[in-house]
């Protein structure tokens, strides 16, 4: 099993609040992305504090073999961990302020991947063959419109509130992660990535560069594909390729 990633600034910003980790374990491997938000450098701050907190608590924890609903278990310890770290830093840092971060996580072990979800990063399933699947669902307020009927899934990328969360990690003393479990085919990938890469790139666009590149060459074509389309925002993705081996 490989994974392999990449992480940009874009094409507008100024700063990169994005932060991306892959960890190597003795049975799976555990990538995690995170996108951080708050002023200043409160983003960076935040998206970093999140995914070191959160690999550091799985890579203590995590025992070789332990069962999926476990692992989700783990991974919901991490989130709350992560969003302790984060809040503290907030309000007890040397200058403090209001920070936080998204955060999406898997852990890829044979043909199971446990997922972990807080805002709006994502986690997407590309099949050997089809379109991909959108494995995570989205704490924001449009996802809430779209699911009470008010506005169309169309709608959901160009509405005036698209960009607000109504869960993250760090902005409250507690977190609600979303957790799941899934069975992979063989072929099949996963992608985990920022709203700064599904945000310029298209699913069509992002399923056809996963079929189409080596996958040590994706991130790099998503990144390139983002900014060509604009790179409005920092770009993180993290591609999973069970089946490749050393």
């Amino acid at each position: 099993m490989k994974a392999y990633q990449g992480c940009d600034i874009g094409r507008v910003r100024t700063e990169n609040q994005d932060s991306v980790s892959v960890l190597t374990l003795a049975d799976g491997v555990l990538a995690l992305v995170c996108d951080g938000m708050g002023g200043m450098q409160n983003g960076s701050a935040a998206s970093r504090i999140a995914i070191q907190t959160a690999g550091e608590r799985f890579s203590a924890d995590y025992k070789e073999g332990t069962e999926p609903e476990a692992v989700c278990e783990l991974l919901r310890l991490c989130a709350a961990a992560a969003n302790a770290a984060v809040y503290r830093e907030a309000v007890h840092g040397d200058i403090p302020s209001r920070m936080g971060t998204t955060m999406v996580g898997a852990f890829v072990r044979g043909d199971t991947a446990c997922i972990v979800n807080v805002g709006d990063s994502r986690c997407y399933l590309i099949p050997a063959e089809g379109a991909l699947q959108q494995l995570t669902t989205d704490h924001t307020v449009v996802q809430l419109l779209y699911e009470q009927g008010v506005i169309t899934a169309e709608e959901r990328a160009t509405h005036i509130r698209r960009n607000e969360l109504m869960r993250a990690v760090g902005v409250s003393n507690r977190v609600l992660p979303d957790t799941r479990t899934v069975t992979l085919a063989p072929g099949d990938k996963l992608v985990l990535c920022s709203d700064g890469l599904y945000g310029m790139v298209g699913e069509a666009q992002l399923g056809a560069i996963v079929h189409e590149t080596a996958p040590q060459d994706v991130p790099a074509r998503c990144i390139a594909a983002a900014n060509e389309n604009g790179g409005r925002d920092n770009i993180s993705v993290v591609i999973i390729d069970p089946a490749e081996t050393d």
